[in-house]
């Protein structure tokens, strides 16, 4: 079974084994199977935000991981899910989107930013936000 997984703080899946080590698989799986292969060719500029880091597991398995981030520079759509590596037997529309929606729960993002960019380029709506029509309510709270 896939499960979810915080990737950052005291009780993530990081700081449950060797953080060195999970770390750097993290890193291979990004550099080695991308969602957006241009992703790689990124640095990470100093003003990047990070609001949430999560990974997919199949038991002991790393199978994906994620970002949500604010690159303030990007003015057109700012916040976006960056870093996306998932194995090619786990790459799906369902395993994609579910982390995505994942993040962008976890991430309880800024309600400045009414959308959030997809790995496929689609603008997903701020649960947060305040834009009118768009739910106020925390979607952790349900």
């Amino acid at each position: 079974m896939l499960e979810i997984l915080h990737a950052i703080g005291p009780q993530s899946w990081v700081s449950a084994g060797n953080p060195l080590e999970r770390r750097e698989a993290m890193q291979e799986l990004f550099f080695d199977h991308p969602v957006c292969p241009d992703d790689t060719a990124e640095d990470w500029p100093e003003d990047r935000e990070l609001y949430a880091e999560m990974v997919v597991v199949k038991g002991e398995r790393l199978v994906g991981t994620a970002m949500l981030v604010v690159d303030p520079d990007r003015e057109d759509r700012p916040a976006r899910i960056w870093g996306m590596g998932v194995l090619p037997e786990f790459r799906t529309d369902f395993v994609i989107r579910t982390l995505e929606e994942a993040l962008i729960t976890a991430g309880y993002l800024d309600p400045a930013y009414p959308f959030i960019e997809a790995t496929d380029g689609m603008l997903v709506p701020n649960p947060y936000s305040d834009m009118p029509g768009l739910t106020r309510s925390d979607p952790r709270a349900a």
